[in-house]
């Protein structure tokens, strides 16, 4: 059985010490099988903040999987932001913006969502294009069929509907359409420091909270994820800090079936 921890929009320079050492912890006890950091390393892209999430990394003693997130591009500093937006990013984090990492049990799949400009004022909303969806597509087509197989993007493909001011992803139905072509099994995410899982075009989308930051939406605690089981049967933890520690407090079941991934009751 495969141990996947989701954790998400850590934003250093927002966050709580106390929580990166219960995080840490809960790591070590979980001993997942990869860490899965889906964006926002940073709060404003600079220098100290990434210095602050490279130790942090250092830290992790599993397997981490990284892509970035809006935050992680300089928000003031415009000729950063254009000239050179993932410079920094490439020195204290990884080389690679769009990771990819197979084993046995599992693929997963990083896009880089985050722009430097868009059509809205928003430059926070992400976007996907057809060139990133054809990577996916190609990574994924020699997958073995008993592989799980997860792609890891910072923006939202869906969003419940008290969140829908925050905006979905760009460019997001041709790759959903692109993604159950691939056989994708799971979308894992961040950006609106929200957890929750839904079913959605045969797929499980999956996001975690904002799991060491102090900028938490009203009723969400600190969180992170646990993903645990193979492609045929999947239980989706979530774990939320209560303080001292993070301590489980829902798990949600999930089958495969010809149709796609559906909810079940475990008995």
């Amino acid at each position: 059985m495969t141990v996947i921890a989701h954790i998400s929009d850590l934003h250093f320079g927002r966050d709580l010490q106390p929580v990166t050492e219960g995080l840490l912890a809960s790591l070590d006890a979980l001993q997942p099988d990869l860490i899965i950091i889906s964006g926002d390393l940073t709060q404003r892209a600079k220098t100290s903040e990434f210095a602050a999430g490279q130790a942090f990394l250092r830290h992790l003693e599993q397997p981490r999987f990284i892509i970035p997130g809006n935050h992680d591009l300089a928000a003031w500093n415009l000729l950063e932001r254009f000239a050179y937006p993932w410079r920094k990013w490439k020195r204290y984090v990884a080389t690679d913006l769009e990771p990819i990492m197979q084993t046995d049990a599992f693929m997963a799949v990083g896009v880089n969502t985050a722009r430097r400009l868009g059509l809205s004022l928003d430059w926070s909303r992400g976007r996907i294009n057809r060139k990133q969806i054809r990577y996916v597509q190609e990574m994924l087509q020699h997958v073995p069929e008993d592989c799980l197989r997860i792609v890891v993007a910072h923006h939202p493909f869906w969003l419940p509907d008290s969140s829908l001011s925050r905006s979905l992803i760009g460019g997001r139905e041709a790759a959903l359409q692109g993604f159950h072509t691939a056989g994708v099994d799971l979308i894992l995410g961040g950006h609106v420091h929200l957890a929750y899982v839904q079913p959605l075009e045969g797929m499980l989308v999956s996001h975690a909270g904002t799991t060491l930051s102090n900028r938490l939406t009203p009723g969400q605690p600190n969180s992170f994820n646990v993903i645990r089981g193979d492609r045929n049967r999947l239980a989706l933890e979530q774990m939320e800090w209560r303080g001292t520690g993070f301590e489980s407090i829902q798990r949600q079941f999930f089958q495969r079936t010809a149709g796609g991934w559906q909810p079940y009751d475990e008995v």
